[in-house]
């Protein structure tokens, strides 16, 4: 097996190694190491991210099942084909934010869904 991990080409960030690479490795050349971190790709406003699993099987036409996790930002505004969480006085509601009733009170706006792999 070839183990010669030196980059054979950088493009858009990403190198690519021939042999088996060492991914602690990897940078920029700039010294910034190219991570795969969820946090800086999927959530924007951290101090206003929440995490919600999804229970039921409404939405599974779309491709949010039961046991998904929701990552729900409050810092970001509703537009009108987002999908949201509705606060109501019997408690969290998944919608879209066309179908908020009178007496929901918009709590957050779902910026990713998660969907972990069944086997």
């Amino acid at each position: 097996m070839d183990d010669d991990s030196s980059p054979l080409a950088l493009v858009r960030g990403v190198s690519i190694h021939s042999g088996f690479p060492n991914p602690a490795t990897d940078s920029t050349g700039q010294g910034t190491p190219l991570a795969l971190d969820l946090n800086r790709l999927l959530i924007r406003h951290p101090s206003s991210t929440y995490l919600f699993k999804i229970a039921g099987h409404d939405w599974e036409d779309r491709g949010i099942f039961d046991g998904d996790i929701a990552l729900i930002d409050r810092a970001l505004p509703a537009h009108t084909q987002d999908l949201v969480i509705a606060w109501q006085a019997s408690g969290f509601r998944f919608c879209q934010r066309t179908a908020l009733r009178d007496d929901d009170m918009l709590w957050g706006v779902v910026s990713a869904i998660i969907h972990p792999c069944q086997l």
